[in-house]
C-alpha cells in the first residue's frame, strides 16, 4: 500500500454547456496581449473576416496605452512669420511611437487535431484554492488556428527596437558618486542613553568637601593599590572629576606610557611602599623566631 497522500479532488462535474461552441486559437504579440489584459470587459477591437482576415484594434486603447512626451521647457521664437509666434521645445525631440492598429491573421491548419478550451474557476474555494481543484468548464472546441502578425512597417520596427533596448537594460547599475553619502548605521547606544549615563556619572556630591578630607581618602586608596584611574578615584571619593584632578596634580603623577597608561601614581615623596614592605618582613622574621623557640 502506498503511503503517499493523494490530492483531494472536487466532487463537481465538468460543465459542458459550451462544449459545442467553436473558438479560435490565436497567437498574439505580447504587447497586444498586455492591452487586452488591462482592458478586460471592454471592446478591444474588431475582426474583419474577409480575405485576408484582419484584426483592427480600438484606437482609444492603443493611443491611451502609448504615452506621449510632455514638453516642459519651451522657448518663444523671436522671428514673427505669417502664423505669428511659435513655441519650440528645448532639447532632443522625443519620438512618439504608437503600436500598430491593424494586424493580419495568418490562418493555419489543425492537422486533424482535436483541441478544446478548458477553464478552471477557483473563486469560491478561498483558502482551499491551493489544495482542491476548482470548477471545470469547457468553453468550446478549437475550430481554427491563427497567428496574429503585425505589419512590417518602419514604425513597428522602431517600436520593437525600443522594447529590446528597454529589456536589455540592466536592473541594477553602478553609479559614481561625487561625494560620500552620509549613512546612519544602526546602533544600540543612542543619545538618550548617553545622556542618562552622563547624568549618573555626574550624580555625585555637588558640594565640595574640605581638601584635607579628600586627601585622606586618596591616600587611603593608594595604600590599597599603587595605580588608579581618575574615574575610580571619583567613584571612591564621590567628588567632581575636576576637583579630584586638581588635588592629584599636587600629590600624584600621570602615566602616559605603558604598562600603566592613563593611570595615576603617587609621587615618590608621598610613597611608603618600601617601609611597609620592610615592616611586613620584620613581622615574618619575628614569627619565624617564635616558632624556633
Amino acid at each position: 500500500m502506498s503511503s503517499s497522500k493523494k490530492r483531494p479532488a472536487s466532487s463537481e462535474t465538468v460543465g459542458c454547456e459550451r462544449a459545442a461552441r467553436g473558438v479560435w486559437l490565436v497567437k498574439v504579440p505580447r504587447y497586444l496581449s498586455e492591452i487586452w489584459q488591462k482592458n478586460q470587459g471592454k471592446t478591444v477591437g474588431s475582426l474583419i473576416t474577409s480575405q485576408p482576415v484582419v484584426f483592427r484594434s480600438n484606437p482609444d486603447l492603443v493611443t491611451s496605452d502609448t504615452k506621449k512626451p510632455v514638453v516642459t521647457n519651451v522657448v518663444q521664437s523671436t522671428s514673427r512669420g505669417a502664423l505669428g509666434d511659435t513655441l519650440q521645445p528645448l532639447g532632443k525631440k522625443k519620438e512618439n511611437l504608437e503600436m500598430p492598429k491593424e494586424h493580419r491573421f495568418l490562418m493555419k491548419n489543425l492537422d486533424n487535431q482535436t483541441m478544446a478550451v478548458l477553464v478552471e474557476d477557483k473563486s469560491a474555494l478561498e483558502e482551499d484554492a491551493d489544495q482542491i481543484s476548482g470548477k471545470l468548464t469547457v468553453e468550446g472546441r478549437v475550430v481554427k488556428r491563427a497567428e496574429c502578425q503585425p505589419p512590417a512597417t518602419v514604425d513597428y520596427m522602431r517600436m520593437k527596437i525600443k522594447q529590446i533596448q528597454k529589456i536589455s537594460q540592466p536592473k541594477h547599475t553602478v553609479k559614481q558618486m561625487d561625494k560620500a553619502v552620509v549613512k546612519f548605521k544602526p546602533t544600540s547606544y543612542h543619545q538618550e542613553h548617553m545622556a542618562k549615563d552622563r547624568a549618573k556619572k555626574d550624580n555625585v556630591r555637588s558640594v565640595r568637601v574640605e581638601r584635607d578630607i579628600v586627601l585622606k581618602e586618596l591616600f587611603q586608596a593608594f595604600e590599597k593599590h599603587q595605580y588608579y584611574r581618575l574615574s575610580d578615584l571619583q567613584r571612591i571619593t564621590q567628588q567632581p572629576a575636576n576637583y579630584i584632578k586638581e588635588i592629584l596634580v599636587t600629590i600624584a603623577n600621570y602615566n602616559s606610557t605603558q604598562p600603566h597608561k592613563n593611570m595615576w601614581e603617587l609621587k615618590p615623596e608621598y610613597r611608603d611602599y618600601g617601609n611597609k614592605k620592610e615592616g611586613e618582613d620584620e613581622d615574618e622574621d619575628m614569627d619565624a623566631d617564635g616558632e624556633d623557640d
